[in-house]
């Protein structure tokens, strides 16, 4: 029933999977599927990385083989049956990896561009991902039906958040404000609804390109959130709050923020003088 890669995977898209069925993963593991599940070893792991890195780095691969790590797993537990699996403790090691933030000042500016292009969609794009520390889909999908303004908060269903989970957002009172605002000028079912088209944005991408260069701030849409976490723990928030804030499945996620927290390793280094 489970020869083959490709069949361990389907079961795990259509099984476990919601919205995002990660296609295009699926699609580049076929690479596999020269071989019965039974035969695949890790040399053959270490083949398929060698193969791929020729385009995209060690950390797309990381994310391919925990999808077909995954996948098998979930199979063995549904079934309660032995399988194969080659992708168990295997990891390429990634490039550093350091957080981008912007400064006030950087943010202000880029704001600014925003409305000098007319563009007060994205203005509040941008806003409402500094102020919230969603990832760009998750407000791009955001609905209406799952803002409760009088909780202060909004809900990000499981099949559109990264870790599968269904997360509740907090608002301060410039992410209030903003929402209230397009509350009472909703032009359809989605927070960020096209009025050309009735449906959703799919994308603020050219124009964050053009707010960009007019600011002079190089950054992408993601370091805004970025910047929510940095922000807050340069104001004393604790890292398992943010950690919980963010929606992270693990503390070492957030632990990429830790070095900001810098005035607390001061602070600590003057008890020696």
């Amino acid at each position: 029933m489970f020869n083959k890669l490709s069949q361990v995977i389907e079961y795990y898209q259509n099984y476990h999977l919601t919205k995002n069925k990660y296609q295009y993963r699926a699609d580049n593991l076929l690479f596999f599927d020269v071989h019965d599940l039974s035969t695949l070893r890790k040399k053959h792991v270490k083949e398929y990385a060698r193969f791929r890195r020729v385009t995209v780095s060690n950390s797309t691969i990381n994310r391919e083989i925990s999808f077909a790590r995954a996948a098998i797993n979930r199979v063995i537990d549904d079934y309660e049956i032995a399988l194969n699996n080659p992708f168990e403790k295997v990891r390429f090691t990634e490039d550093d990896y350091m957080a981008n933030y912007l400064t006030r000042d950087q943010y202000n500016r880029l704001l600014s561009a925003a409305l000098q292009t007319q563009n007060h969609d994205l203005h509040d794009f941008m806003i409402l991902l500094t102020m919230t520390g969603c990832r760009p889909i998750e407000l791009l999908t955001l609905e209406w039906s799952n803002v409760y303004l009088d909780k202060n908060q909004f809900v990000v269903r499981n099949f559109y958040s990264k870790s599968k989970r269904t997360m509740y957002k907090y608002l301060n009172n410039t992410s209030y404000a903003l929402l209230l605002e397009r509350q009472t000028q909703a032009k359809g079912r989605y927070v960020f609804t096209n009025p050309r088209t009735g449906q959703r944005f799919k994308s603020f991408s050219k124009g964050f390109q053009l707010c960009k260069k007019r600011a002079g701030v190089k950054c992408t849409m993601y370091d805004l959130r970025h910047t929510y976490a940095s922000w807050l723990i340069q104001n004393g928030v604790g890292i398992y709050t943010i950690k919980d804030l963010l929606g992270h499945g693990d503390i070492d996620s957030t632990m990429r923020y830790a070095h900001l927290d810098y005035k607390q390793y001061v602070s600590a280094l003057s008890l020696i003088e």
